[in-house]
């Protein structure tokens, strides 16, 4: 996935959420949005009359004053819709943890490369742990090599989010730096209350989690800028209709005179 397709999904995900969640407030907001359009389609049309009033809008100034209407109208809907962002970043967050799931060259490099890093520690009995793509299992009774195992999948789960997610990736700072405490904290937690293997899919879903804390608390933000970036585009694009018939209105009008 691309920045910009990432960036389109969590929008198209804000508006579905919207939709689906708010159905009276999107109705609402909808209604309003198509009244603001189409006054945009109005004043596109007759603001020209302030300096040419014997001007006359053609089909193709017409086609100008309906991109103004639709900008108007998208940029509306958007503006209201971004308040979901930070449910539409979570269920895209999710839905990468299926992917990461069901990718099955990721799972088999990641394993290679986590056994012959425990392997290279040099601290587990290998014997009976033939290498990739005879074995399946990594001896971790070592707490160094438990670690070192989590910490491989940790960063390339990571790795994996910022290619699949590069937008959210931008936004949150966790990327590949999982701290080795954050780690060690967690596999203690983990044999302190359930024992057993450290499995893998804990040091996956820990990725996760501290991806979604990262979004949560910079996502607000995040929101902000996009509004005032929504703002200065809509506004960007409102000239270039404006503009052109507003040209054409004072064309008219030196070729009058």
């Amino acid at each position: 996935m691309t920045y910009f397709q990432d960036f389109l999904s969590l929008l198209i995900g804000a508006l579905a959420i919207s939709f689906a969640a708010e159905k009276v407030v999107t109705s609402v907001v909808l209604g309003g949005a198509l009244l603001l359009a189409g006054l945009c389609w109005w004043a596109c049309s007759v603001y020209s009359h302030l300096w040419n009033r014997r001007f006359r809008v053609s089909i193709i100034h017409h086609v100008m004053c309906a991109f103004a209407a639709i900008i108007t109208l998208l940029a509306s809907i958007v503006f209201v819709s971004l308040k979901h962002a930070e449910t539409a970043a979570g269920i895209s967050v999710e839905a990468w943890k299926v992917e990461l799931g069901l990718d099955m060259v990721w799972a088999n490099s990641t394993f290679a490369s986590a056994y012959q890093k425990v392997k290279a520690l040099g601290l587990e009995d290998f014997s009976k742990a033939p290498p990739p793509p005879l074995g399946s299992t990594i001896p971790a009774v070592n707490e160094r090599s438990q670690i070192e195992c989590a910490y491989t999948y940790a960063t390339s789960a990571a790795n994996h989010f910022n290619r699949r997610r590069p937008y959210l990736s931008s936004i949150s700072s966790a990327k590949a730096e999982i701290p080795r405490d954050v780690l060690r904290e967690d596999i203690r937690l983990h044999f302190a209350t359930i024992g057993n293997t450290y499995p893998t899919e804990k040091a996956i879903s820990l990725v996760s989690r501290e991806i979604r804390q990262d979004l949560r608390a910079k996502l607000p933000r995040v929101v902000k800028v996009l509004r005032i970036q929504l703002l200065l585009v809509f506004f960007l694009c409102q000239l270039i209709p404006f503009g052109l018939v507003g040209w054409a209105a004072y064309r008219d009008l030196k070729a009058r005179a």
